[in-house]
C-alpha cells in the first residue's frame, strides 16, 4: 500500500514537524513517567529492559516479509515484554470462536438491516448510521424502525461501524461488508450534506448531531441490497420535537436542498467529533484500496467533506461551529463543548491533541503548539476525574493525532505521540495512584477495545494486554451468539415492541465494537512489535469464518 497524505480538496503538501522535547522513543526510560517512578510503578507493559526505538526509519512504509507484503508502522516501536506469550494454536482458536460468532448472527447483514437513514427508493441521497435511540416494534412480516429522541452521541458507535467496515472492506473484500462501508461513509456525509441551509450555505461543512429526513416505507430487495425482499418501515417523524438543552437543541430544518424539510439536532460536540476524527484516519486508504468503485466513491466524498470540517475547526481557532434555526453559523460556546482552546491559557498542552489532529486532517502540516507526547496534562487529569465519559474524548483524540501525523508522514511527532499512548496504557492498566476510571463498571470492556485500536494506531501490545483483549472478546462471542433477535422478522419473534440491539454485560465488549479486530488487520499502522492476539489469516477469510 502507498503512503496516503489527507487531501485539502486534491492538494495537500506533508510537512515533517520535529519536537525539542524528550523522545518518545526511549521507551525503556519514558514509557512509564521517569526512573523514579518506574522503581515504584508495577508496570504491565514493562518486565525487562527492552530495546529503545530506533529512528524514524526513513520515508518508505516497512513491510512484512510475506508472500503479500502488508503495511506496516513506517518506523520501530518497542515496550518492554510483559507476560507469556500465547501459543499461536491458542491465538487461532480464539480467533475463529469470535468470527464464528460473527457468521452466526450475519453480523453486517444485521447492520444493513437494522440501521436507519434514507433509502435509495425515495430518489434522494440515500446512507444508513447508527441511531442510538431507535424502537423496532414487529407486526407480523414489517418490521418497523421509531426514531425517539435528538440523539446526541450517535456518532460514537457509528464510528467504530464505520473504521470496522471501511477497513474489513479492503481485507476481505466481502460485499455485505462493502455495502456497510458505502453507507457509513455516506452516512457521516449525511450528517453535513444535511446540515446545508439552501443552494449556497456559506457554512458548507459544519456538522449536525443529528438529521431527522423523513419517514420511508421499502424493501430490502435482491437488486440493491442483496436481501430476501423484506419489508422495513422508518419513522424518524417521532424526532420532530424541539428541544431546547444546554448541550443541544433540535428544531425544523425547512431549508435543506438535499432532503427538503427535515429535522435536525445542532451543536456536534468533542462527545463524538474525537471518534469521527479518529476514524477519518483510515479514510484515505479505503479510497485507495476499496475492492469496488461505489465505496471509493462514497468514501472520497466523505474524506473531502472531513477535510472541510476539521478545516473550519481549524481556521475558527480549533472551535467546532454550528448553526441556529434560521441556517447562521456560530460558535458552540456552551461550556467547552466545542472548543479546544478553553484551557490552554493553563497548560498549552491541553487538548493539543485534538488540535493537532484537527491540523493534519485539513492541512497535512502540523499548526499548532508542540503537544509533546500527549500525555498526563492537566486537562486529561481534571476532566477525566470530573466524568469517566470524558476518557474517550481523551484517548480518542490521542490516537487520531498519531495516525493523522502517519498520514502526514510527520514520524518524528508520531512517534513521540506513541510514547505518549504508551505511557496512557501503562497509567490506566498499572496504576501506582487511583484512577478514577478504574472503579467505572465498564472499565475493563472499554480497555479491551481501546488497546485494540492503540494497536491499530501502531502501539505495541505486550502479552498480559493480549490476555486482556481475549478475556473480554471470548465473553461477548458467547454473549452475543445467545441474543435471540438478531433476526426481528423471523417467524421465532413474535410481534412486540423490541431494543433493536443487544445490550452487553460488563464482561464483554459492546455490539458496536464486536468486529474491531478488522480494524486492526487491516491497519496500515500496525507494529510487528506487538504481542499476538488474533490470527488475521482466520479473519481475513470470510467464508470460512
Amino acid at each position: 500500500m502507498k503512503k496516503i497524505l489527507f487531501p485539502c480538496f486534491l492538494a495537500f503538501i506533508a510537512a515533517g514537524c520535529g519536537s525539542d522535547s524528550s523522545t518518545s522513543a526511549d521507551v525503556e526510560d519514558t514509557a512509564v513517567h521517569d526512573s523514579a517512578a518506574d522503581a515504584a510503578m508495577p508496570d504491565i507493559a514493562q518486565e525487562d529492559s527492552g530495546t529503545d526505538a530506533e529512528e524514524v526509519a526513513g520515508s518508505d512504509l516497512v513491510q512484512a516479509d510475506t508472500t503479500e507484503p502488508e503495511p506496516q508502522l513506517p518506523f520501530e516501536f518497542k515496550r518492554k515484554v510483559k507476560g507469556d506469550a500465547i501459543p499461536d494454536e491458542e491465538i487461532t482458536a480464539f480467533t475463529k470462536n469470535v468470527t464464528a460468532m460473527w457468521k452466526k448472527v450475519d453480523w453486517f447483514r444485521w447492520v444493513l438491516r437494522t440501521s436507519t437513514g434514507v433509502d435509495p427508493s425515495t430518489g434522494t441521497r440515500d446512507y444508513l448510521s447508527w441511531h442510538n435511540d431507535v424502537r423496532a416494534v414487529k407486526a407480523g412480516d414489517l418490521v418497523t424502525f421509531k426514531q425517539k429522541g435528538g440523539e446526541h452521541n450517535m456518532w460514537i458507535p457509528s464510528s467504530k461501524v464505520l473504521s470496522e467496515a471501511l477497513n474489513g472492506c479492503v481485507l476481505t473484500g466481502d460485499w455485505t461488508i462493502c455495502k456497510v462501508a458505502e453507507q457509513y461513509c455516506k452516512g457521516l456525509s449525511a450528517t453535513v450534506v444535511g446540515f446545508r441551509w439552501g443552494e449556497e450555505d456559506p457554512a458548507p461543512y459544519l456538522m449536525a448531531r443529528a438529521i431527522f429526513p423523513m419517514d420511508q416505507d421499502f424493501t430490502l430487495d435482491e437488486e440493491v441490497w442483496k436481501d430476501d425482499g423484506r419489508r422495513k418501515v422508518v419513522e424518524f417523524s417521532h424526532a420532530y420535537v424541539v428541544e431546547d438543552n444546554w448541550n443541544a437543541h433540535s428544531f425544523a430544518w425547512p431549508n435543506n436542498p438535499t432532503y427538503g424539510s427535515i429535522w435536525v439536532t445542532n451543536m456536534r460536540s468533542k462527545d463524538d467529533v474525537c471518534a469521527i476524527s479518529r476514524t477519518t484516519a483510515f479514510l484515505p486508504y479505503a479510497v485507495e484500496n476499496a475492492p469496488y468503485d461505489w465505496v471509493k466513491d462514497a468514501c472520497q466524498e466523505t474524506l473531502d467533506i472531513m477535510v472541510g470540517f476539521h478545516k473550519d475547526i481549524v481556521d475558527h481557532d480549533y472551535n467546532i461551529r454550528t448553526k441556529d434555526p434560521d441556517g447562521s453559523a456560530r460558535l458552540v460556546t456552551e461550556q467547552d463543548l466545542g472548543s479546544y482552546m478553553t484551557y490552554i491559557s493553563i497548560d498549552e498542552r491541553n487538548e493539543c491533541a485534538a488540535r493537532i489532529a484537527a491540523d493534519y486532517i485539513a492541512y497535512s502540516e502540523h499548526k499548532t503548539n508542540d503537544c509533546g507526547d500527549a500525555f498526563g496534562t492537566i486537562f486529561d487529569q481534571y476532566s477525566t476525574s470530573i466524568h469517566y465519559y470524558n476518557y474517550p474524548i481523551v484517548w480518542n483524540y490521542h490516537m487520531a493525532a498519531i495516525a493523522t501525523a502517519i498520514n502526514s508522514e510527520d514520524y518524528e511527532v508520531a512517534k513521540e505521540l506513541l510514547g505518549g499512548l504508551a505511557k496512557r496504557m501503562d497509567t490506566y492498566l498499572s496504576p501506582t495512584t487511583k484512577e478514577p476510571g478504574a472503579e467505572h463498571q465498564d472499565w475493563g470492556k472499554d480497555m479491551a477495545v481501546l488497546l485494540v485500536q492503540a494497536a491499530a494506531v501502531g502501539l505495541p501490545l505486550n502479552n498480559n494486554e493480549a490476555r486482556h483483549i481475549q478475556k473480554y472478546w471470548s465473553f461477548a462471542a458467547s454473549e452475543l451468539a445467545a441474543w435471540d433477535k438478531w433476526d426481528l422478522w423471523a417467524p421465532s419473534v413474535p410481534d412486540g415492541e423490541y431494543n433493536v440491539r443487544p445490550g452487553a454485560s460488563p464482561d464483554g465488549i459492546d455490539v458496536e465494537a464486536v468486529t474491531m479486530f478488522l480494524e486492526y488487520c487491516n491497519s496500515p499502522y500496525k507494529n510487528p512489535a506487538s504481542a499476538r492476539f488474533v490470527d488475521c489469516d482466520v479473519v481475513r477469510d470470510v467464508a470460512n469464518w
